[in-house]
């Protein structure tokens, strides 16, 4: 009988232990992002792309617990012609295949993405004047510009006062 009740307790004991765990895992696990659109290729904006991306696998990880999710899941959200261009890399007989899917997100940045890019800004921060367009669109601008070049906010001031004072 004594061993019974020391049974009995001990099941007890798990019993209660497992339904904390189930309850614990049921309140951990994040809400499910909306899937990002599909990236079609050069003329959508890859950053953003990769912004979405990059933001559905960081806050739905729980979603993707295994790395192989990540990858398939990476490989859903791109377009057959984005595919050929990494297809050769997702063989597993290769030897440089792809391990994570940051890579495969790597790989799309660089071939998607303005390679002059700091340069393309800087030319569009020098041509940008307030001219007839409203303050607040092109503060917008500005401030879009000058955070992609990284500018110090003392930079900032002073080309903002300079472009001011020449639309005057």
């Amino acid at each position: 009988m004594k061993k019974k009740n020391v049974i009995i307790h001990h099941l007890e004991a798990t019993s209660s232990q497992l339904s904390t765990l189930i309850l614990k895992d049921r309140f951990l696990k994040s809400i499910k992002l909306s899937d990002s659109s599909l990236f079609k290729d050069s003329r959508q904006n890859v950053n953003n792309w990769l912004f979405w991306m990059q933001n559905k696998l960081k806050m739905n990880k729980n979603h993707f617990s295994i790395e192989e999710m990540k990858i398939a899941y990476v490989k859903s959200r791109v377009s057959e012609t984005t595919i050929k261009h990494i297809a050769l890399r997702m063989r597993n007989t290769i030897t440089n295949s792809f391990l994570k899917a940051e890579e495969i997100l790597s790989i799309i940045n660089k071939m998607y993405d303005d390679p002059n890019q700091h340069h393309t800004t800087q030319r569009q921060f020098l041509k940008l004047y307030q001219n007839k367009i409203f303050f607040h669109k092109f503060w917008m601008k500005f401030q879009r510009l000058s955070a992609k070049l990284e500018y110090n906010n003392e930079t900032l001031l002073n080309d903002l006062q300079h472009k001011i004072s020449s639309n005057l």
